[in-house]
Formats: structure tokens, sequence, C-alpha cells
């Protein structure tokens, strides 16, 4: 086991940003990630788990303590079924499982995250999460020392959380996947497909860590002003379609995943709010997204820290609603 010393955070993150760690080692087998919490024990140091690094913002000023990053990228098939290690990049995954015949999974091509990060924060998109093809998680719990394992239904998989946020000594080991049979031209299809529709909406040009914000839950607000929200995010939607014969089953589309969920998305509240394009330093509200903060070139997290809060205040002011980071913070 080999444990660095000032190693910069920023190349490792999707924002490019962030400072160094004071200890970094890389792990490979449970036996290096057992020797390394000996080591934090010893040495009583705090510890941050690193994966794909897409959803956390990491101080100028780095982190005090070990940044510990699983590399643990092993992949074992029976049937429709494989055991993932959590280091695995959910795109190499995914191609991994197309030579396989094996889909379910396409809607995640494009996020640049590790599969263990992935399931603890239950990541989703158009629809789809990640609690929709776990079936069991090997975990290492650092305060006891050894490994186990959990089955789906003990996750408490929600709306971008896991029963792991509120356990931070369980580690994400090793995730058993559940697959669709399939084959190699479809799930190309699907791959494409789904792409496709990130570029039409994502910037995906600029460094960022996805979707900064939640979605608030609109069971917060009065009926009144629920149903003032949604008629207000409907007309904005339907401004986008020309095609005034598809617009009475866009509305209805529209209306069925916001009763379904019960969220109404950050990204339409921070546009309302007159924020696209609005800029502190190096760090900027998409044109394209409201909800992406894009690094533009040389931002500090400093500059995404002041241009969360002006984001959070604003929104605050216009429709009394609380915005939450859905990004972490670390070392702070």
């Amino acid at each position: 086991m080999n444990i660095q010393k000032n190693i910069p955070l920023a190349q490792y993150t999707t924002f490019k940003t962030g400072g160094p760690a004071d200890f970094f080692c890389e792990v490979n087998t449970k036996n290096d990630l057992v020797e390394c919490f000996e080591w934090i024990k010893n040495n009583k140091k705090d510890f941050y788990i690193l994966g794909g690094g897409s959803n956390l913002l990491i101080n100028d000023l780095g982190f005090r303590g070990i940044v510990i990053k699983i590399n643990n990228t092993n992949i074992s098939w029976e049937g429709s079924r494989s055991a993932v290690g959590a280091g695995t990049s959910l795109i190499s995954l995914i191609n991994e499982a197309k030579k396989n015949n094996l889909g379910g999974l396409e809607w995640a091509f494009g996020i640049p995250a590790s599969l263990g990060g992935a399931v603890r924060n239950n990541a989703g998109a158009f629809g789809y999460d990640m609690a929709g093809v776990v079936k069991a998680v090997t975990i290492f719990d650092a305060n006891k020392e050894e490994f186990f394992s959990i089955p789906q239904n003990r996750c408490d998989f929600t709306y971008h959380k896991s029963v792991f946020h509120n356990n931070p000594g369980w580690i994400l080991w090793e995730i058993e996947i559940s697959w669709e049979n399939s084959d190699g031209k479809t799930i190309q299809k699907n791959i494409a497909n789904f792409v496709e529709r990130r570029k039409a909406d994502q910037p995906l040009e600029f460094p960022s860590a996805g979707s900064f914000f939640r979605n608030p839950q609109l069971s917060r607000l009065s009926d009144v002003r629920q149903e003032g929200l949604i008629k207000s995010f409907v007309e904005n939607e339907l401004d986008k379609s020309h095609d005034d014969q598809k617009k009475k089953g866009i509305e209805k589309e529209i209306r069925n995943k916001i009763n379904k969920n019960n969220l109404i998305p950050a990204g339409f509240l921070i546009e309302s709010a007159m924020l696209k394009g609005k800029t502190i330093g190096g760090a900027q509200v998409s044109n394209k997204h409201a909800n992406f903060i894009i690094n533009t070139g040389n931002a500090k997290t400093e500059d995404v820290v002041i241009l969360a809060s002006i984001i959070k205040q604003k929104v605050r002011t216009k429709f009394a609603i609380q915005l939450h980071e859905e990004v972490e913070y670390v070392g702070f």
C-alpha cells in the first residue's frame, strides 16, 4: 500500500477545482482497504472516499486527511447478473455488458461516475435510477473493519439518496447488478439515443459536477402555490414545442411526471429567477441548463460556492423555496 502526500485533487474531479489532499491512497484489493484503515486508525486521520469525482466540490485549501480512491474494477458474470467492483466506471461497465448482450443501464451512459458513487447517490436520469438494477451491495464497515453484504431492500434508495448517506463508515466495495437480455445493436441504439438527449440539454463541453441542486419537493408548498408552479413550468416547456398538435400530449406527460415524482425541476426555478449566464469569476450558470454550474476555464471552488449562494438566495426570494445542493462539499 502506497500512501502519497500533498496530491492535487482537481485532476480527480469533473469540476477541475480544489486543492490537495494531505494524504492520498489508491486501493485495488480488500487487503489494501483493510491496511489503509489500519493506517487511518493509527494516525487518527479523517478520510474521504473518492469515486469518479463527478458529484463533489473540493475546497480550494484541499482536504486535511486522507483521500482514498477505490480502484476495484473487477467484473464477474453469471447469466444476466454480474458482480462489479465499486471503482468501475459506468461507461466501461455498460460497454462490457453490451459485449454480453445485456442491457438496462444504457440511460447512465455519459455519467462520469464510478459505480460505487452512482449507487451511493442513487444516480438517475430519464426516469431511471440505480435502485432499478442493484440487487445487493458488498460493504466494508470502517468501524468494525469487516466486509458484509446487504440486499437491495436494505439500501433504502430514495431520490438521489441511500442508506450509505447515513452510514459514512460503510464503504461500497462490490455491487451485484441484474441485467436485461438484449442484443448489441439494440443496446448501442439506446446508448446513442440517451447520449443525444444529454448533448441537447447539458453543457457537456465544460467541466461541471452535473446537476448542482436537488429538485425541490412540491408537497412542502400549499396547493395553490403548487398549481401555480406546475402551470408556469408546463407553459415554459410548451413554449419549446412549435407543434400545436403535440402540445396537449406534452402537457399531460409533464403533469403526470410531476405528480408521480412530486418534484419541480431546480433548473426551471433558477432559469425563472433570471440567473442563466450569471458569472462569478470562472464559474457560470450554464445558458444551456440552469441547474449546471460550469467551470469556464479558470474557476476556483470559491467562485462556485459564492455563485451557488447567490442562486439559493434569488430562488428563495422569488419562490420562497430553499434549494439544497446535490453535490457534496469536501474539505469545508
